[in-house]
C-alpha cells in the first residue's frame, strides 16, 4: 500500500495568502478587461499564481508512506560462541529470513557480524538470503562489541522502510556499552528482537591467574600461586555435576633463552576455587615468564579450553647481561671481545644470526644488545638467514620503550654495507647509514633481470616483487637500480636510475604480471648495456628464472660482462630451471649461484646480493688514520690523549639532531663528517655506533693499546640499561578485562612520601603497539595510570619514576579469556533489549534458537511482522511549483492581451452536425462587426481632422498681424473642450463593456 500526503515545512509563510482576497477586491472596484468570464478567469489565474508562490516559500513537500520493512540480523562471531553453535545460528538466520520475508511489500533483509568490531556481511536487499557458516568479513573474535554492531546497523538501514534488528548473541559484552545504543535505536523507531544463544550444559574450568613478584633478587626464594576455578555445568544428575575433574597442572618458566618445566602434577579439581602454590628461586638474573596450564584427562569435559592458561612475569635483578649477535658463518669472530666483557663481570650470551630471538620477551633478560659486524642478511648458497621486519622492530622498541641499550659494531658487513639502510635499526641509531653531504659520493648500480613468463605466476611473481622492493630498500639514494623483465620479449620495467625516487620504482615493479614464454638472452644483454653505460663504482647483476631458455652464446656475453667490471649472480627457482647454464653464468661472472625450491627464499637472496652494491661505503686507507676527538663525553673520560691509528671504517652521516654526540671522527675523506664513535639518547634507552671493527681487520693496533679495553667498557656501561635501587618504589598491576591499572608508591630515602613527581609509563604491546602514558597522583606518594589494552597478550612496561632515574620493568599479561570467564548467557540484559518500545511501534520479541522446523513454521510472531511505524520519505516540490507558476504567468498575460471569443464554437458545432448556420446569428454578428468597424473609422477620421485643423492654424498664424483671442463674453462664439486620446480610449472601453452587458 502506498500513501501520498503533503507537508509544509514553513507554515508561517501561509499568512501571505491574505493577498488573494485583496486582489479580488481591487479588481472588482477597478477596471475590468472584457466580459464577466474573462474577468473571473484573469483573477482566478492571478489567485492561483499567488497560492503557488506562497507554497514555494512555505517549502511544500510530498510525503510518501509505505509498509516496507527492513530486518538486519546481528550475528555474534566472538570466540565465546562455539563453532557448532555458530552453524546453528547461520541455519536459523537463513531459514527465518527466507521463510518469513514478505515479497508483496518488498521487504529487505541484511546481516551484520560482530566481535571486537562489526562488519556488514550482506547489505539489505530484497532477494533470498544465502549465508554460510564461514563468513567472509574480518572481525576480531577475541572481543564482543555489541554497541558497534547496533550503531553500524542504524547507519546501514535504508530510509524508505520500517526498521528492525534481530540480535543473535550470548550477551557477553567485553567492549562498549550496548544499552545506550539500543535506547537510541528505539527512540529512532527501530524495533529490537533478540535470539539468545544459550550456554552449553558443560563444566567450565578456568585458570584465573598466576601470581609472581614483579621484582626479586638473585637466589632469593619467592612464592608462585596458581588460582583455578571449576564451575559445574547444568546436569540432570546433580551428583554427576559436582564430581571433581581430574587433570594435570603444568607450570613452565621461560627466560634466558630456555624453557623449563617447574611443576607438572596430577590433581583433582573439585567444584569451586582452588589455589595451587609452590616456591621457586632463580640463581641468574633476567626477565622470566611463568605460564600455568591445566589439561583435563577426559576430552569434552571442559566447555572452553581457551581459558585454561595464564601467565605472569618476574624480574630478577643482576649485575648486567649482554646479548651479542654474530654472523652465523663466523661464529667465533668476536670471542675475544666477549671474553673481555666476561672479565668485567658481565654475563654474555652469544647468539648466531641463524638462531635469532623470536619474541620480545626473549630480549628482556638483557640490558644491552650488540650487533657485532652482522649483516641484515647473511649465510651462503646453502642457507641464507635474515632479520625480519618484526625482529628489527623488536630491537628498536626494546631500546626506545623499555630502556635497553643497543650497539652496532662496525666491519665490512655492518651499517649500510650490511644492508641496514631504511630499517628500524637505522632509525634507532645516531647515524644515518647513507652518505648525504660528501663531495664524492661512492655509488653502486644494481640490475635485476627477472623472468616473468607464465610459469612465474602466483606465488613466484609475488615473492619476486617483494625481493625487488627489499633490494631497493637496502640501496642508498645515490645508488642506481634497474629492473629488466623477460618472457618471450624483453621489457625495461624500470630503466636504470637512482634509487632516490623509491615510490616511482616501487609502483613500476608492482605492475609486474606473469605471461608468455621464456627468452633470457636479450634481457641479459639489455641489462648489460645499461650497466656498461653507467659510471657507478661497483656494478652487479642478478638474473632470476624458473625455466629453460632458447640456446644462445651466454658464455661470450657473460665474459663481456665480466671484462666490464660487472659481477653476475644467478637464481634458479624450482627444479625446471636450467641449473647448468645458470651455474656457468655465475662462475664466469664472479658471482654466486642459488637454487631455491621455495619462492619465499628469494627476498633473502636479493638482500644478500644487494650488499655487493653497498661496498663503496667501506673506506680503507692502509697507511692509517688517527681519530679526532670531537666531543667531551663520559665515554671518553680518562682515555689517553694519544689514540692509535686505524685503517678502515664504514662511512655514515650523523643525524641532524642535538641529541647526537660524535665522540671520535675520522680525518679522511676530507670535506665531510666521518663519525667513528657516536652516541645518543633514544627514547628511554641509549644507542651507540662504532663504525670500525674491534681488532679484527682495521684496528689491529688497538689490541695492545692501554686505553682500548677502558674505552670499550665505558661505551658498553654507558649504553646499558640504567639500574638503581628500587627499594623506594613499588609497582603493582591490576588487570580487569582489557583495562590495565598500574599503581606506583614512591618514598624517599628517609621514608617520606614523594609528592608532585612526574612518573612516566612506556612499553610495548603484543603487536608492537607503543604504550606511553603519564601517571596521575591520587594520594600522598601514590600514583596511578590506566591504559586500554588493544590486544590480548604480554605487555612489557617500564615505569620511569623521575627523568634520569632507572626505569622499573614490569610485565602484564592480558588474556583473551574474558570471553570465556562468564558462562552465563546474560539473558536479563537481552530481555531488556527486547522490552524497549520503539517510537510508534510495539516492543520486541525473544525467539528460541533451537526450534525445530515444525515449531518454526507454527510460530505466531516473526521478525518480519509489520507492527512498527510506517516509513515515510519526503520529496521537495518547490521546483515543480515554480515551473507551474511560470506556465500560469504566460497564460495570465495571454488572457489580458488577447480578446477571447467563443462564437466560433457554435459555428463549428453546426458544421460538425451538418446543420445550416443560423442567419440571424450570422447577420447579427456581421452587423455588429460592421458597426464597430464604422465607429472605429469615424474615431480615426475625427482624430485626423483635428490634427489637420491644428496644422492649418499653426501655418496661418504668421500671416495675420493681430489676432484677438475670442473670449467667453463674446456673443455667437462657443468654447468646446477637445478630448484627448486617453479619454477617447477610456470611453471606447466603457461603451464596449456596456454593449457586452446588454447582450
Amino acid at each position: 500500500m502506498l500513501d501520498l500526503q503533503f507537508s509544509i515545512e514553513r507554515p508561517f509563510f501561509l499568512m501571505l495568502l491574505a493577498i488573494i482576497p485583496a486582489l479580488w477586491w481591487v479588481s472588482w472596484h477597478g477596471l475590468a478587461i472584457g466580459n464577466r468570464w474573462r474577468w473571473i478567469l484573469a483573477n482566478g489565474l492571478r489567485s492561483l499564481l499567488c497560492l503557488l508562490v506562497v507554497l514555494t516559500l512555505a517549502e511544500v513537500e510530498l510525503v510518501r508512506t509505505n509498509d516496507r520493512l527492513t530486518v538486519i540480523y546481528l550475528v555474534d562471531r566472538s570466540l565465546s560462541i562455539p563453532p557448532e553453535r555458530l552453524e546453528d545460528v547461520v541455519d536459523y538466520v537463513r531459514s527465518t529470513a527466507n521463510t518469513f520475508r514478505q515479497q508483496v511489500p518488498d521487504d529487505r533483509v541484511g546481516v551484520i557480524s560482530f566481535g571486537g568490531n562489526a562488519a556488514i556481511e550482506i547489505p539489505p536487499w530484497t532477494g533470498d538470503l544465502f549465508l554460510r557458516s564461514k563468513m567472509e568479513t574480518a572481525i576480531d573474535p577475541q572481543q564482543t562489541n555489541l554497541e558497534a554492531a547496533l550503531k553500524l546497523a542504524q547507519a546501514a538501514f535504508p530510509v524508505d522502510a520500517a526498521k528492525r534488528v534481530v540480535i543473535v548473541t550470548d550477551g557477553k559484552e567485553t567492549l562498549g556499552n550496548a544499552m545506550p545504543a539500543a535506547r537510541a535505536l528505539s527512540q529512532a523507531g527501530i524495533g529490537i528482537d533478540v535470539v539468545p544463544i544459550t550456554a552449553q550444559a558443560r563444566t567450565e574450568i578456568t585458570v584465573e591467574k598466576i601470581t609472581t613478584p614483579a621484582n626479586m633478587r638473585e637466589k632469593t626464594p619467592f612464592p608462585v600461586q596458581v588460582v583455578l576455578n571449576n564451575r559445574p555445568g547444568i546436569h540432570w544428575d546433580q551428583k554427576t555435576g559436582n564430581k571433581p575433574v581430574a587433570g594435570k597442572i603444568r607450570v613452565v618458566r621461560r627466560g634466558n633463552g630456555r624453557d623449563q618445566v617447574v611443576i607438572e602434577q596430577q590433581i583433582e579439581l573439585a567444584p569451586g576455587t582452588r589455589v595451587f602454590s609452590f616456591q621457586d628461586n632463580l640463581p641468574e638474573g633476567g626477565f622470566y615468564t611463568y605460564e600455568a596450564e591445566f589439561t583435563p584427562d577426559l576430552k569434552g569435559v571442559d566447555g572452553f579450553t581457551q581459558n585454561n592458561r595464564a601467565a605472569s612475569f618476574t624480574h630478577i635483578e643482576s649485575s648486567g647481561q649482554v646479548l651479542l649477535i654474530v654472523d652465523s658463518t663466523r661464529p667465533n669472530e668476536l670471542d675475544d671481545f666477549a671474553e673481555m666483557l666476561r672479565r668485567n663481570d658481565l654475563k654474555v650470551t652469544i647468539q648466531p644470526s641463524n638462531q635469532l630471538f623470536t619474541r620480545l620477551s626473549d630480549l628482556q633478560p638483557y640490558d644491552l644488545v650488540i650487533l657485532g659486524n652482522v649483516a641484515r642478511s647473511s649465510g651462503d648458497t646453502r642457507e641464507i638467514t635474515a632479520f625480519s621486519d618484526a625482529q628489527m622492530q623488536m630491537l628498536a622498541d626494546n631500546t626506545r620503550n623499555l630502556g635497553a641499550g643497543l650497539i652496532m659494531l662496525g666491519g665490512p658487513d655492518s651499517f649500510g654495507a650490511g644492508g641496514w639502510t631504511n630499517t628500524p635499526i637505522e632509525e634507532a641509531m645516531p647515524l644515518d647509514f647513507k652518505i648525504k653531504d660528501a663531495k664524492v659520493v661512492p655509488v653502486g648500480a644494481l640490475m635485476l633481470v627477472m623472468d616473468k613468463s607464465g610459469s612465474m605466476s602466483g606465488e613466484k611473481i609475488h615473492w619476486c616483487k617483494a625481493a625487488a622492493r627489499e633490494s631497493l630498500r637496502a640501496l642508498g639514494p645515490h645508488d642506481y637500480i634497474g629492473v629488466t623483465t623477460f618472457d618471450s620479449n624483453t621489457s625495461r620495467t624500470v630503466p636504470l636510475q637512482t634509487a632516490k625516487n623509491r615510490q616511482f620504482v616501487t609502483q613500476m615493479m608492482s605492475r609486474l604480471s606473469a605471461s608468455g614464454g621464456t627468452n633470457m638472452f636479450p634481457a641479459m644483454e639489455d641489462g648489460f648495456r645499461q650497466l656498461q653505460a653507467n659510471e657507478a663504482a661497483i656494478k652487479h647483476m642478478i638474473v632470476l628464472t624458473d625455466g629453460q631458455t632458447p640456446r644462445a652464446d651466454f658464455g661470450d656475453l657473460t665474459r663481456q660482462i665480466e671484462k666490464s667490471g660487472i659481477t653476475v649472480s644467478t637464481v634458479a627457482v624450482g627444479q625446471d630451471a636450467d641449473v647448468r647454464l645458470l651455474n656457468q653464468i655465475a662462475a664466469i661472472g664472479r658471482g654466486k649461484f642459488y637454487q631455491v625450491t621455495s619462492p619465499k627464499a628469494i627476498p633473502r637472496i636479493f638482500m644478500q646480493e644487494t650488499r655487493r652494491v653497498a661496498r663503496p661505503l667501506v673506506f680503507e686507507k692502509p697507511s692509517g688514520m688517527v681519530p679526532l676527538v670531537s666531543a667531551n663525553h663520559e665515554i671518553l673520560k680518562g682515555i689517553p690523549s694519544t689514540v692509535p691509528p686505524f685503517t678502515g671504517y664504514v662511512m655514515t652521516t650523523p643525524k641532524d639532531s642535538p641529541l647526537v654526540d660524535v665522540l671520535l671522527a675520522s680525518p679522511d675523506p676530507t670535506g665531510q663528517t666521518n663519525a667513528l664513535l657516536a652516541a645518543w639518547q633514544y627514547g628511554i634507552g641509549r644507542s651507540v655506533c662504532w663504525t670500525s671493527d674491534v681488532g679484527q681487520r682495521w684496528t689491529t693496533d688497538w689490541t695492545g693499546w692501554e686505553g682500548n679495553e677502558k674505552l670499550q667498557m665505558q661505551m658498553i656501561r654507558w649504553c646499558m640499561r640504567t639500574t638503581g635501587t628500587s627499594d623506594n618504589y613499588l609497582v603493582a598491576s591490576e588487570v580487569r578485562g582489557q583495562k590495565v591499572k598500574l599503581i606506583l608508591n614512591a618514598l624517599d630515602d628517609e621514608g617520606n612520601f614523594v609528592n608532585f613527581a612526574a612518573p612516566q609509563l612506556n612499553g610495548v604491546g603484543p603487536r608492537s603497539e607503543i604504550v606511553s602514558e603519564a601517571f596521575v597522583q591520587v594520594a600522598p606518594g601514590r600514583y596511578e595510570v590506566e591504559l586500554d589494552a588493544q590486544h590480548a597478550g604480554p605487555h612489557f612496561l617500564a615505569v620511569s619514576p623521575e627523568p634520569g632515574q632507572a626505569p622499573l620493568r614490569i610485565g602484564v599479561n592480558v588474556q583473551n579469556a574474558q570471553e570465556f570467564r562468564d558462562r552465563s548467557d546474560n539473558l536479563p540484559m537481552l530481555r531488556r533489549f527486547a522490552a524497549l518500545t520503539p517510537l510508534g511501534g510495539r516492543p520486541g520479541e525473544i525467539f528460541n534458537l533451537d526450534m525445530t522446523e515444525e515449531q518454526l513454521a507454527n510460530i505466531e510472531a516473526t521478525p518480519f511482522r509489520h507492527d512498527l511505524r510506517k516509513a515515510s520519505s519526503q520529496r521537495p516540490l518547490w521546483y515543480l511549483v515554480l515551473v507551474t507558476v511560470a506556465c500560469l504567468f504566460v497564460m495570465d498575460i495571454a488572457n489580458r492581451r488577447v480578446l477571447w471569443s467563443f462564437a466560433w464554437v457554435g459555428t463549428l458545432w453546426a458544421r460538425i452536425r451538418h446543420q445550416p448556420i443560423p442567419e440571424a446569428l450570422a447577420g447579427e454578428s456581421l452587423h455588429r462587426l460592421k458597426a464597430q468597424k464604422e465607429k472605429l473609422n469615424q474615431d480615426w477620421q475625427a482624430t485626423f481632422d483635428d490634427a489637420e485643423m491644428i496644422a492649418d492654424v499653426s501655418i496661418a498664424a504668421p500671416q495675420t498681424e493681430e489676432v484677438s483671442a475670442p473670449t467667453a463674453a463674446e456673443p455667437g462664439l462657443e468654447v468646446k473642450e477637445e478630448k484627448g486620446y486617453l479619454d477617447r480610449l477610456l470611453a471606447a472601453k466603457r461603451q464596449t463593456r456596456h454593449l457586452d452587458e446588454q447582450e
